[in-house]
């Protein structure tokens, strides 16, 4: 492992260890099999990481897309989850087990390979730029074409992560309008007309969706600012039903990477205790609420009972 130079991408190329000395394909092998290098692409390899650690696994598939794009042609735009990860929109559900790209012809339908995914997909001058001199889709269209591979959360995910990313509703809705008439377009559509990004996290943006879904619950407002009478700050919260119920979505960021630092807990505790303080009901939910939508919605129907907001 110390004799292996990694470039500026964070991999090694097999013909780079093999016509330096450095390795043989017997020992890329072994070091594969040991743990010392992990092989993400045919040829291209990267230190060892944690697989189950998400942020080190959005890395590895970063590194991933930037190996395939070296090895390819420049006929052809990373997009979908591919072009997400380049620009650090992130995901609910992102495909991370192939790059996408998007080959710029009106028709051929969509072809997986073994670590890619080709789109034939005609594309504007203006829905793709360079990143790191690769040619990817724009942000805007990254979002809409995920918006219309998927189903509507993630529709919505995406939409939030490219508002966040300063990228204007106008220009998503005009690439919105493009796709008329095509796979997704009405997903696109309903998706962008609830897509805010004040949504600070995925849970958040799945969380509003579903709510959305639900049809009897109000839509909340989204990072509110609450103060004591003496303007002393107590904190933002993730959802607001008219300053009477907050809403706080707990995902293991706020706690660190195991979601158990005991300092984190503690100041988590005082901050809901200070909510409460001044009159307000919180409720919390995880995860498995989410995936669970009939508990989920069942959670807030009573949060909304209990603030008054719903007999």
């Amino acid at each position: 492992m110390d004799d292996f130079i990694f470039d500026a991408n964070g991999l090694i190329r097999r013909r780079t260890l093999v016509e330096s000395g450095v390795a043989d394909d017997r020992q890329l092998r072994t070091a594969v099999s040991a743990g010392s290098l992990d092989r993400i692409y045919r040829g291209v390899y990267v230190p060892p990481s944690d697989r189950n650690d998400p942020e080190a696994r959005d890395e590895r598939y970063r590194t991933m897309v930037l190996a395939s794009v070296s090895l390819g042609g420049p006929d052809k735009a990373v997009s979908h989850s591919s072009a997400a990860a380049l620009h650090g929109i992130p995901l609910l559900a992102g495909d991370q087990s192939a790059v996408h790209f998007t080959a710029n012809r009106p028709s051929g339908g969509r072809k997986k390979g073994r670590a890619c995914v080709l789109h034939a997909a005609t594309f504007e001058p203006d829905e793709v730029m360079e990143v790191g001199g690769v040619l990817v889709t724009t942000p805007a269209r990254t979002a809409v074409d995920i918006a219309r591979a998927g189903a509507f959360a993630q529709a919505v995910t995406a939409f939030d992560g490219a508002l966040r990313l300063g990228v204007s509703p106008d220009e998503l809705l005009e690439v919105v309008r493009r796709c008329s008439g095509r796979t997704g377009a009405s997903t696109a559509r309903r998706a962008l007309a609830v897509a805010d990004g004040r949504a600070a996290s995925v849970g958040e943006s799945w969380s509003r969706a579903l709510m959305h879904g639900f049809g009897d619950i109000p839509i909340p407002d989204l990072q509110r600012e609450y103060r004591t009478d003496d303007d002393e700050f107590v904190g933002e919260v993730d959802f607001d039903w008219s300053g009477r119920l907050v809403g706080e979505f707990d995902g293991r960021g706020k706690y660190g990477r195991d979601g158990t630092s005991a300092e984190a807990v503690w100041r988590e505790k005082r901050r809901e205790d200070a909510l409460r303080d001044l009159g307000l009901i919180v409720i919390r939910w995880v995860w498995d609420d989410l995936r669970c939508p009939d508990r989920f919605h069942a959670h807030l129907v009573r949060g909304l009972i209990r603030a008054g907001l719903r007999n």
